[in-house]
């Protein structure tokens, strides 16, 4: 067994590597907004769900985005308990959180898609304000509070209020969704920015699995110059 001690650190590292790679791989990384894509295309490509509730909810952005870590951020939106997602688009965490201030037509572009972020006061209804939401870059909005706009790829277009007192509000074309358990609101984060380890259960067992290997070489080894 002369060459155990090249071979053996060797095989460590790569598994490691192997590990730490799978680990962070996300290759669903989609320009624009995207309409009816299976759930697991999102799951399989990396991606992590870390809130979901329904549009009948009020939702707390502050609470979204605790859940919510990474350093990308996907909105989604379906109809309850469906596999398929009817609404997605995905970017980097500033721009998905990006604010727009208090007014009715500005959007944030990036990613082929205009963003749109804005709490001004749990309550406030002055037009513009408390709303999260997209559309298709270069397409138009009309927040009021919520994006009423059905221009260009009505389809394409998800905004959810962030006020205290109602859900809402809609899931593609689909509106007026403040009290609707009908449809849920979704989202995922990316897996390289986590507050877990980033090597998986699996990924210990195997490493501990190759140290104890190398110990039981080694003591043989040992045992064998004695």
């Amino acid at each position: 067994m002369p060459r155990i001690g090249i071979t053996l650190p060797l095989l460590i590292f790569l598994t490691l590597s192997f590990l730490q790679i799978e680990a962070n791989a996300q290759t669903y990384l989609p320009v624009g907004p995207q309409t009816n894509v299976p759930e697991n295309t999102v799951t399989d490509g990396g991606w992590v769900e870390c809130y979901r509730d329904r549009y009948s909810i009020h939702m707390n952005a502050d609470e979204v985005l605790e859940s919510c870590p990474g350093d990308r951020l996907m909105l989604s939106c379906r109809e309850t308990g469906s596999p398929v997602l009817t609404l997605l688009a995905q970017g980097e965490r500033s721009d998905v959180t990006f604010d727009t201030g208090e007014n009715i037509d500005v959007t944030h572009i990036a990613n082929g898609v205009g963003w749109y972020f804005n709490v001004s006061g749990f309550g406030n209804e002055g037009v513009g304000q408390n709303a999260w939401g997209f559309v298709r870059a270069g397409d138009s909005v009309l927040k009021a509070n919520c994006d009423v706009d059905t221009s260009g790829a009505n389809d394409e277009r998800l905004c959810w209020h962030l006020q205290g007192i109602v859900g809402g509000y809609r899931c593609g074309a689909t509106e007026d969704l403040n009290d609707s358990a009908a449809f849920e609101r979704i989202v995922y984060t990316n897996s390289l920015n986590r507050t877990i380890p980033t090597l998986s259960e699996w990924g210990l067992v195997s490493l501990a699995v190759v140290m104890g290997i190398a110990a039981v070489v080694l003591m043989r080894r040992r045992k064998a110059a004695a």
